[in-house]
């Protein structure tokens, strides 16, 4: 197992306390906020890694920011991988 920078783990925990939040917030909502809920994390989880300027070496922030959208996609995946397996 790799050793996590600070950086990587603090975007991580803060990716898994964000998706927290936004899935009981959307389930007090009820519907709708859940289609909204969706279509945040797909747009969260689609944060620019610098792409625009690949010479610049990223900041903490960016950093932290990054590895939370990483973090996002990864769940995001795996809910994805599960929900197909149950339709099965």
């Amino acid at each position: 197992m790799s050793t996590l920078t600070s950086h990587e783990l603090e975007g991580r925990l803060n990716a898994h306390r964000e998706l927290l939040i936004e899935l009981l917030s959307a389930m007090i909502g009820g519907e709708v906020t859940i289609t909204s809920l969706l279509r945040r994390l797909r747009d969260d989880a689609t944060f620019k890694d610098n792409e625009e300027d690949p010479g610049v070496l990223p900041e903490g922030a960016f950093a932290i920011e990054n590895s939370a959208a990483r973090e996002v996609r990864s769940i995001l995946d795996a809910a994805r991988a599960r929900a197909a397996a149950d339709e099965n």
